[in-house]
């Protein structure tokens, strides 16, 4: 591992930094050094600090950020039965907020399209999506027009600017129309204890993770009504093996990497964790005790055209 950069230390040497989130500058109320949990860099450390005015999180700037994504595990997903499920219980959520098939939907940051292709599974035919890092979805003429529901999954922590990127979105959304924001929740992050929320935090991906009262914020500030703020995470199913109390400790013991999530599941860690047996099969009833994720779905003020 001799290329790898160093391990970076605190303190963070500005004894004031600003947050990105609320714009409050003064001294972090709490920091940590936070491993990165793709397997390839779990050498490298990064600070990690917390606002004290809004409690989002932050991790200091990374050169060459996009090595880190040069071989993204997560770009490896595919539209199997675990994200069947996980995507199921997002369009419960959308359809009890009032999404309807004939609405425009745009699915901001999509990656590889997978919730399109399930949204199309289930007869939404009038959605797009938009994502600049993949050349299939990366054409700006998705952001020409706008929507009666702009949905983007787990990608405002990756921005580097929250407040400019909820702006954006906004700006895409009808009035009248909705916009659902999933992300984690800073708020239900522990930063005493970061390998058990390793995943939450995701250094150095997640550049800022926003507070629940961060978030609300923000979105006032769009002109945002809050229609539905849901705290369990999407991932965190009732079926066979899609619960998060199933597959997080599975991941532990696999190494505690996000690679671990994407790769088939090794029979010894079974044998030698027969626990994990009872987990995947019921694992969806056991209490989930982390509120470390939010999923928002936001109404833009004005008439419905």
């Amino acid at each position: 591992m001799s290329a790898l950069l160093p391990v970076l230390s605190l303190p963070l040497g500005d004894p004031a930094p600003v947050c990105a989130a609320c714009g409050r500058r003064g001294p972090a109320s709490e920091e940590a050094l936070v491993r990165c949990n793709v397997r390839r860099f779990r050498e490298r450390s990064f600070p990690v600090w917390r606002c004290g005015g809004c409690s989002s999180l932050h991790v200091a700037a990374v050169p060459e950020l996009a090595e880190y994504y040069a071989g993204y595990p997560i770009r490896g997903q595919r539209l199997d039965y675990f994200l069947r499920t996980w995507y199921r219980r997002v369009l419960r959520r959308l359809v009890a907020a009032g999404l309807q098939r004939r609405h425009r939907i745009l699915d901001h940051g999509c990656n590889q399209g997978l919730f399109l292709d399930f949204l199309r599974e289930h007869g939404y035919r009038n959605c797009t999506g938009y994502d600049p890092f993949v050349p299939a979805f990366a054409s700006t003429r998705a952001l020409a027009d706008s929507y009666d529901w702009v949905v983007s999954l787990d990608v405002i922590e990756h921005d580097a600017d929250p407040r400019g990127f909820l702006h954006r979105l906004a700006g895409l959304t009808r009035p009248g129309g909705h916009l659902c924001i999933e992300t984690p929740d800073a708020a239900g992050i522990d930063l005493s204890d970061p390998e058990e929320y390793l995943h939450a935090l995701h250094a150095p991906y997640h550049v800022h993770i926003l507070s629940r009262q961060a978030l609300r914020s923000l979105a006032a500030d769009e002109g945002l009504a809050v229609v539905a703020w849901h705290r369990r995470w999407y991932m965190d199913g009732r079926l066979p093996g899609t619960a998060r109390g199933f597959f997080e400790p599975l991941m532990r013991h696999a190494g505690n990497d996000v690679d671990a999530g994407y790769e088939r599941p090794r029979p010894g860690l079974f044998a030698a964790h027969p626990g994990l047996v009872a987990r995947f099969l019921v694992g969806g009833l056991l209490p989930s005790p982390k509120t470390d994720h939010q999923m928002a779905i936001l109404r833009r003020m004005g008439p419905y055209p």
